[in-house]
């Protein structure tokens, strides 16, 4: 606990380790802040330095703690001249210095080894950072333990959601007072650079590194918000943290492991709780059994900021095909940066949208916020829907994901933002099989037209909670003319390179000519980068805008 907290009862505190220490159910020590050169030379105590309490006394009004500094050899406690009194009670006499030297081994002129000093409850609080209280574990009749493994290179950052922090389901039957304690495990690399300095969990390689622990009273499930919760725990730089919490009879509530500044790799923790009374842990339930992510962006032309603005409806939409009655989530959180950004959903038959009224929105996130958003919309029946997604101002540019969670398999699409008034062509699913790796189709038009084309693999299952992210393999989509060596490229996705085909590739205006069709031949080809891993099919939806009809053939491998 913060030593220097004006949240501490300082009684309650002293009574309770008092009557603990006596019966040896509590370890104490005590860590310095940082602290300057000058004060640390005048009061004896390092900066960033812990100390062993290993004892405690109340004699005469006066509350002292009989501190060990690990370096033994170093002075310790430089009592205040003009009035401390220097308690000594294993001698039973009290010792007024008149002229206390700074430092050094006679600072204090008692019978206590080298590094061990008395001083009282408030200078205590005064010149400690940290109070660290280790209880004994048998006090409590139940104990639970969960270990687990958390890559925290799956977070976006310091601004992402809690969707993928660890969490657990915390019930009890009998309620009552329930302590959670959140270990981190070193790792081996650590121990063998030397980085993790034994007894001592400051100068380790963790000190800019920070857990913490969030309670919420939310049945028991996943949450996504980092607000809301019931008691939020502190981040510390220790391999441990401590929460507390009185929990309701038959109420369930969810845990959130929290972290900041840890390196974006696999770490290990056990979360165990203490109890008097019987409880069950384990992992939170994810309401949603299909997540479907998309990733988009905020670019110079669909930055359109907030539903205020005029350029509302040039933001990022996406459309999503509900089958049937399913509660809805949606998820948006920014991938670099802490962009305010909002989300909503919209009845408008799954299409681009140019207006929307009050009773076309079945729902949204409120107010806008930094780094994520999240909106949930219970009972939304079947049908097609459009998500909007935005940022505060016009002009602000980053990257995002969208995470759309369902109750049913449902098909979610980047809608792409064409002029009014332009022709849609959507030939049929273009499937790989096996080693197919390149598909083609030819393209008819009867006079000049500008054309975009959209490509997106197909979803064809949903993607359950437990899996980090969609894949399928690279995609490329082109528009190519002619044969042999006269074949040309006219236009191809990504500046010819492969990219996520779950997320979508296209190309943008291309003119093409009637001549160019029966005579030299121009042809949609979709490209993916090697074949499948298993004989399973992989399927692309094809959409093309264009300022007139044209005609499509089938796919040939």
């Amino acid at each position: 606990m913060e030593g220097r907290s004006d949240e501490v009862d300082r009684e309650a505190l002293w009574r309770r380790i008092m009557n603990a220490f006596e019966y040896g159910d509590v370890l104490i020590t005590l860590g310095t802040g940082r602290t300057s050169e000058s004060e640390a030379y005048s009061t004896g105590l390092p900066g960033e330095h812990d100390y062993a309490v290993i004892g405690l006394e109340e004699s005469s009004g006066k509350r002292l703690f009989l501190v060990k500094n690990p370096w033994s050899e170093s002075g310790g406690w430089v009592p205040n001249p003009k009035s401390e009194v220097q308690h000594d009670p294993v001698n039973r006499k009290m010792q007024v210095f008149e002229d206390v030297p700074k430092r050094g081994p006679e600072a204090q002129k008692s019978s206590l080894q080298p590094g061990t000093f008395w001083i009282n409850v408030n200078d205590v609080f005064q010149h400690f950072e940290s109070l660290y209280l280790n209880w004994n574990p048998g006090l409590f009749a139940y104990r639970e333990d969960v270990h687990f493994s958390w890559d925290v290179a799956s977070t976006i950052g310091p601004w992402a959601s809690f969707g993928t922090n660890p969490q657990y389901h915390i019930h009890s039957k009998a309620g009552g007072v329930v302590w959670l304690v959140l270990t981190r495990h070193f790792k081996s690399s650590d121990q063998a650079s030397g980085n993790v300095k034994c007894g001592s969990p400051k100068g380790s390689a963790i000190d800019t590194e920070f857990i913490s622990l969030y309670l919420f009273q939310d049945r028991g499930d996943k949450v996504y918000l980092t607000d809301g919760s019931i008691i939020r725990g502190p981040y510390v730089d220790a391999p441990n943290t401590l929460l507390k919490a009185e929990l309701r009879a038959s109420v369930p509530y969810t845990v959130v492991i929290s972290e900041q500044k840890l390196d974006r790799s696999s770490h290990s923790f056990t979360l165990s709780a203490f109890s008097l009374q019987p409880l069950l842990i384990c992992e939170a339930r994810d309401k949603y059994r299909y997540h479907a992510v998309r990733s988009g962006a905020w670019t110079s032309q669909t930055a359109g900021g907030n539903a205020s603005s005029s350029d509302y409806f040039k933001n990022p939409q996406f459309s999503i095909d509900l089958p049937r009655q399913s509660d809805v989530s949606l998820l948006l959180e920014v991938r670099f940066g802490e962009l305010p950004v909002h989300v909503k959903l919209v009845w408008s038959d799954g299409k681009a949208i140019r207006f929307v009224g009050a009773r076309d929105i079945l729902g949204d996130s409120g107010e806008y916020r930094k780094g994520h958003a999240f909106a949930e919309m219970p009972n939304v029946p079947a049908g097609r829907y459009t998500v909007v997604c935005s940022t505060f101002e016009q002009g602000q540019l980053g990257g995002f994901n969208l995470q759309v969670g369902t109750m049913c398999e449902c098909k979610v699409q980047r809608i792409f933002m064409r002029p009014a008034g332009q022709f849609v062509s959507r030939p049929k699913t273009a499937h790989f099989v096996g080693e197919t790796d390149r598909l083609w189709t030819a393209l008819q038009c009867s006079r000049l037209t500008r054309l975009s084309v959209l490509a997106q693999s197909h979803e064809t299952a949903g993607i359950r909670s437990s899996q980090a992210m969609p894949s399928s393999l690279p995609l490329r989509v082109s528009l190519e003319i002619g044969h042999g060596l006269a074949k040309r490229t006219l236009a191809s996705s990504g500046n010819d390179e492969y990219s996520n085909g779950y997320y979508g590739v296209q190309i943008t205006d291309v003119d093409i000519q009637p001549y160019m069709c029966p005579q030299a031949g121009v042809r949609l080809v979709l490209e993916r980068a090697g074949p499948l891993h298993s004989s399973g099919i992989e399927g692309v939806d094809v959409e093309v805008y264009s300022d007139a009809n044209i005609e499509m053939g089938s796919w040939l491998g």
